[in-house]
């Protein structure tokens, strides 16, 4: 198996079919026909004929929005054979423990934790590997399924995604008073498929502050465009000025959104782009009185171990995942293009990302229970790298946009 994997770098993934009974883990090492959503590339003839597409989220049908959301209840209330929460959960878990990494192989078993998904170099491999794992959990559910992505720049996007035929409203029931700006109001939200009465019930030991280690509680709470995280939508120069950036490393900060690069390369740390959309979901209070300044989040998308619990993620990280496709395609494509050493262990170009590590680390777990067993059961070989995932087109999918009224699709090439 190992052989194979290094002879034609095709991934070993834990997918789910559905029967009539149950839903099954089981592992595959390529795309069957029948089994996605294809997409016929002609500018790619024989080499990557069928992917998956996905689309943005103001181009999905009525009957693509409500066969997302159907998939995604199914997962929230399958619980899989030995496993004592949801396929859903499962998930969640697997993103709250990369927040909080062991690493227990030589030369780091000294049981520091680490953060693996995120302020790192592997923040776009990483979370490439993990929505794509659960596109197609959602895909074993219903065939036609695939991840759209928010544009955070299209205007119309925030009234497709927060309606009740789709992803539900804003949270409701709590008024925030903000100096010289006025009252807000947010807190659980109370309809559409995602409140807690219609099934969507968060399990209180994966939702934690991960601060204090206290639970967040079962629903779904989002503070929509609450100031400081209000304006909307980004102006695509920031998004532009970000993708003209040339170094990955910088080009990950700042798209991740830690810091922003002005026109003359002056940066600048704060909360931006992928950490500014975050509070803009959920909402943040800024604390002046600390040095340096600190950030309260409020709703759920706001607290980043368990921001998953909120749907949107994955249209959230879906645009993420696009955008960094889209800077490989303009002329940094393959591995010359992502750091080879030098970073934490997991970050680096041949390192194994956990939870595809073969064991090599342990999340830590949480002060709510033992997170570990909470989580899915790995293949030892199922082992990912993210010189692994830098070419999305040989993970199985591809993106669709729109552009003068005419359609196109990315053209990524890969060196390996």
């Amino acid at each position: 198996m190992k052989s194979l994997l290094k002879s034609v770098k095709i991934l070993i993934y834990s997918v789910l079919l559905v029967s009539a009974c149950a839903l099954t883990v089981f592992a595959h090492d390529r795309i069957s026909d029948g089994q996605y959503k294809y997409h016929w590339d002609h500018n790619f003839p024989g080499q990557y004929a069928h992917l998956a597409v996905r689309k943005n989220v103001t181009d999905l049908t009525p009957a693509e929005k409500t066969a997302f959301v159907k998939a995604i209840k199914t997962l929230k209330t399958t619980i899989p054979v030995g496993s004592k929460v949801s396929i859903y959960d499962q998930f969640i878990a697997i993103h709250l423990g990369a927040t909080r990494l062991i690493h227990n192989h030589k030369g780091h078993s000294n049981g520091s934790v680490q953060e693996l998904a995120h302020e790192n170099a592997a923040f776009f491999p990483w979370h490439r590997e993990y929505i794509r794992r659960f596109e197609q959990a959602l895909q074993a559910v219903d065939p036609s399924v695939s991840l759209p992505y928010w544009d955070w720049t299209d205007p119309k996007a925030l009234d497709v995604i927060f309606n009740d035929d789709f992803l539900g409203s804003n949270g409701q029931g709590v008024t925030i008073k903000i100096p010289n700006q006025g009252n807000f109001t947010g807190g659980p939200v109370q309809s559409g498929a995602f409140a807690a009465a219609n099934g969507w019930v968060m399990n209180p030991v994966l939702n934690i502050n991960p601060d204090t280690e206290t639970s967040l509680g079962t629903s779904l709470v989002r503070f929509l465009r609450v100031p400081p995280a209000s304006d909307y939508p980004l102006p695509k120069k920031d998004i532009e000025r970000v993708l003209a950036l040339n170094d990955y490393s910088l080009f990950r900060a700042a798209l991740e959104g830690f810091i922003s690069v002005d026109e003359q390369g002056k940066v600048t740390p704060g909360g931006f782009i992928h950490n500014y959309i975050h509070g803009l979901v959920g909402g943040v209070q800024i604390d002046a009185s600390t040095t340096p300044v600190t950030f309260k989040g409020l709703g759920t998308m706001s607290n980043i171990p368990s921001s998953p619990y909120d749907p949107v993620f994955w249209l959230h990280h879906a645009n993420v995942d696009r955008l960094w496709a889209e800077w490989q395609d303009n002329g940094h494509k393959g591995s010359d293009f992502y750091p080879a050493d030098s970073q934490p262990y997991g970050h680096n170009l041949k390192d194994r990302m956990w939870p595809w590590d073969g064991g090599m680390s342990t999340p830590k777990a949480t002060a709510l229970g033992n997170l570990v067993s909470l989580l899915p059961k790995f293949d030892p070989e199922d082992l990912v790298r993210p010189i692994d995932v830098l070419n999305h087109r040989k993970l199985g999918y591809t993106y669709e946009i729109k552009e003068n009224s005419t359609r196109r699709k990315f053209q990524l090439w890969d060196k390996f």
